[in-house]
């Protein structure tokens, strides 16, 4: 069977084209896709700053859509069911994948980063990539779920305690649902540091005590008065590692969430000498059940951040608005 879908070739254009499915084995089912949320790190892949992909390929990682076929040993997911999707993949079987980090795997993989991904009007996944979703979530709020996902993984690394003081670099949506996940989780003062004044208003609604536009204030001459305990690090270039240090209190804590495009120098000897712990984290499977929920009770409200909609037809149109960034765009979503 084939599917429309849109294909990168290495230039910032996708191309609509058409692929073969796989054949569907016992266990996977096929998903006719429904919302896609455009990621950075789809542009990042299609301007080449990250150096895992290589074109030509179908993008995206973040999707959620409508269950229409399921292989002849699937009993958990029916026909017809509405699902979020886990983009990823491992061999199911090794140590790592038993104790459920397949993120981790020596064999691991994710559709839209190194395989297929979900810029597809179907796709076929493992039944253990597919999150059955409640009426009362929609498919564009149920896309956001892989982004919720890996942010709710980064705060039960980092241990967040209730009446800790928090501070997140960053604005875009990540960075935003970190300070949703810090509110819920009881921090006692939360502080937001971006740069778009439409982001840091959203920040503000979903918690923040604090929202810092950094074009406006110099966040050095804040890191002087204040540090907390925990910092989330949402950006990933060098200067905002470095500060990431500087506003971390002694035997704090350092999330480190953004990727960056190249080595990064840190004060390793400050590091030391103040006890300070850093925690990398890019993914976390175990958490899927708990994101449903959060979205299911309200206490996380997707629908403030889409801010731009297109038609599956017009996903390059997308692509473009993404890229673009003007000051009111924060999540653009592709319905089909």
């Amino acid at each position: 069977m084939e599917t429309r879908a849109w294909v990168w070739n290495g230039s910032l254009v996708p191309e609509l084209t058409s692929l073969e499915l796989p054949e569907l084995r016992e266990y996977d089912v096929m998903v006719k896709v429904r919302s896609i949320g455009i990621c950075a790190t789809d542009l990042h892949i299609m301007n080449r700053s990250v150096s895992f992909a290589e074109p030509p390929y179908a993008l995206g990682h973040e999707a959620a859509g409508e269950v229409v076929r399921v292989g002849a040993g699937v009993t958990r997911i029916q026909v017809g069911e509405r699902c979020a999707l886990d983009p990823s993949v491992g061999c199911g079987s090794c140590d790592v994948c038993l104790a459920g980090d397949k993120h981790q795997c020596a064999h691991s993989g994710e559709y839209g980063l190194n395989r297929s991904g979900f810029w597809q009007e179907h796709v076929i996944v493992s039944e253990k990539n597919v999150y059955v979703l409640p009426e009362s979530i929609g498919f564009d709020e149920a896309s956001q779920a892989e982004t919720i996902h890996v942010c709710l993984g980064g705060m039960d690394k980092v241990r967040l305690r209730a009446g800790e003081t928090a501070i997140i670099i960053g604005d875009g949506p990540t960075g935003l649902f970190f300070a949703r996940l810090c509110k819920i989780m009881g921090v006692s003062r939360l502080t937001v540091a971006g740069t778009r004044p439409r982001r840091l208003e959203l920040a503000l609604a979903y918690g923040a005590d604090e929202a810092i536009n950094i074009i406006e204030q110099d966040l050095l001459s804040v890191a002087v008065q204040q540090s907390y305990d925990v910092v989330i690090e949402a950006v990933g270039k060098p200067e905002t590692i470095q500060l990431a240090q500087r506003f971390v209190a002694n035997r704090g804590r350092v999330l480190l969430f953004g990727l960056p495009a190249r080595k990064v120098e840190v004060d390793v000897l400050d590091l030391i000498l103040r006890e300070v712990t850093c925690i990398g984290s890019a993914n976390a499977p175990q958490v899927w059940p708990r994101v449903i929920a959060l979205l299911a009770s309200g206490s996380i409200d997707v629908k403030p951040m889409i801010t731009n909609r297109y038609p599956y037809e017009q996903l390059d149109q997308a692509i473009n608005c993404a890229m673009s960034g003007g000051d009111e765009t924060i999540k653009v979503i592709v319905d089909n």
